[in-house]
């Protein structure tokens, strides 16, 4: 009996042993299990949103760096240069506009002392090669001695009149349909139809006048403008200066002398014959007149008073 009893008490320690060795090998499959679900499972909306944003916005910020510069700028420059031969340098600078794909839009060569001459030019050049012809035009010179140059940005203004010009478009839109409702009415009246076409035709004036500054504004961006007055060098002055004529002063003299004369004469000719008939004509009345009060007077002087 006590070795039946024995024998139980080891069986229940064997399985309670076994037991214990079991569980923990249980809960670690469990577990491993339990984990392998939550790794795979799809990540909150609340993520990936965030990690979608991101990425959009990280492509949006590519986007704005790779993307070129937007504003309008005006650019204009004024240099004086000394240069040795104006008349040559005005033929070079002429040359240097049209190789940068630009135009000359004004040149002129007058004398400047004796015979040297001074030139002044405008050219007009695309926006890209503005910096390099500046400094090609600046080379031709001696030296320089005076620069002045102007950026002028009119982003703001360009991108007002855009929208202004898409508001008075669909402005014009809206009044041609309307045009188009009034003419199709039975009972239309000319007041209407008038009144309806002189809106459309102010507001098509009003688009023409912001597309021609538009256009202006372009132009003005797209191509660049500098002007240059090309000044001779002062050492090609000559070294003996025209000196002292008395010949040509005496000529002049004698010029002066006959044009006086000349202006005397015709004074007393005018005189003469137009100032002397006239005054012949005034004086016969006159000389009469006076001969006849002297005559009255006399005549009452002779005759016997009367009481």
């Amino acid at each position: 009996m006590r070795r039946v009893l024995y024998l139980v008490l080891v069986a229940a320690v064997l399985v309670t042993l076994a037991g214990c060795g079991a569980a923990p090998e249980r809960q670690s499959v469990v577990s491993y299990d339990a984990v392998a679900p939550a790794a795979e499972a799809p990540a909150p909306r609340d993520e990936v949103f965030e990690e979608s944003a991101a990425a959009d916005t990280g492509s949006v910020v590519a986007q704005v760096e790779m993307a070129p510069d937007p504003r309008k700028i005006i650019y204009q420059a004024f240099l004086s240069i000394v240069v040795k031969d104006p008349a040559a340098s005005l033929k070079d600078v002429a040359a240097l506009a049209t190789g940068a794909g630009g135009y000359v839009s004004q040149s002129e060569l007058n004398q400047y002392y004796g015979d040297l001459m001074r030139g002044n030019i405008v050219i007009r050049v695309p926006a890209e090669t503005y910096q390099d012809t500046l400094d090609a035009i600046r080379a031709l010179g001696i030296r320089v001695i005076n620069e002045n140059s102007n950026a002028s940005d009119v982003t703001a203004e360009y991108t007002d009149l855009e929208a202004q010009l898409r508001n008075l478009e669909a402005a014009e839109r809206e009044l041609q349909a309307m045009l188009t409702e009034v003419r199709e009415r039975p009972n239309a009246k000319p007041s209407d139809i008038l009144e309806v076409y002189n809106a459309l035709t102010e507001k098509r004036g009003q688009i023409e006048q912001v597309k021609g500054r538009l256009q202006y504004l372009s132009n003005q961006v797209s191509l660049s403008t500098i002007t240059a007055d090309l000044v001779p060098d002062e050492g090609e002055k000559p070294v003996v200066e025209e000196g002292w004529q008395p010949l040509v002063t005496v000529k002049n003299a004698l010029r002066t002398l006959v044009s006086v004369m000349q202006g005397l004469i015709d004074t007393v000719i005018t005189l003469v014959i137009v100032v002397l008939p006239i005054v012949l004509l005034l004086a016969v009345p006159i000389v009469l007149i006076i001969l006849l009060i002297r005559w009255l007077r006399r005549r009452r002087k002779n005759s016997p008073s009367t009481e």
